[in-house]
């Protein structure tokens, strides 16, 4: 579309042509009849295939099958057949949670939890709150016994009644 554009006190007019969106991007995609998941030709990749979202998962699916939880960032690249700098992207964002560290120049390692347990997980994470908990009331149960002990030695240490027998204040 032309639309002319006023610039300042200059009073030029500028005709704005191909200043057009391309193709295939913006808010016109989304409205065509072909779905955005589905390739147009068998070589032509979505914008679902190119993510970085789908490109992690199988950047942690491939370090899972490493024995070790090293990752040699080359063989990677090469392996997901993508440019080395989204597996940097990828890299930096799980160095940042400490999901992973730096071992060498090319070389991480897992430092997250395991990686081919999902269920075992929460079930032991489950296992845990549950004796946190039982743990918790059992030191509440400690320190009241602990403040009522107190209590008792200082009400015997100060009755008027047991001044006379020898408790450690009265030895003065």
């Amino acid at each position: 579309a032309k639309r002319r554009l006023e610039l300042g006190e200059s009073g030029h007019q500028y005709l704005a042509e191909g200043l057009k969106t391309p193709k295939g991007k913006g808010r016109a995609a989304t409205r065509s009849p072909d779905s955005p998941k589905t390739p147009k030709s068998p070589s032509e990749k979505t914008r679902y295939d190119t993510s970085l979202g789908l490109l992690t998962k199988k950047f942690i699916q491939l370090l899972s099958q490493s024995p070790d939880g090293v990752l040699d960032l080359n063989r990677a690249a090469e392996v997901l057949k993508v440019q080395k700098r989204r597996i940097y992207d990828i890299t930096n964002v799980l160095e940042g949670i400490h999901l992973i560290k730096k071992k060498s120049k090319n070389n991480i390692q897992w430092m997250g939890c395991s990686l081919s347990e999902d269920g075992g997980m929460m079930a032991q994470r489950q296992g845990l709150t549950k004796e946190v908990t039982e743990l918790t009331q059992e030191e509440k149960k400690l320190d009241e016994l602990i403040q009522s002990c107190t209590l008792d030695l200082k009400l015997l240490t100060e009755d008027s009644e047991n001044q006379r027998y020898p408790f450690p204040q009265n030895l003065k």
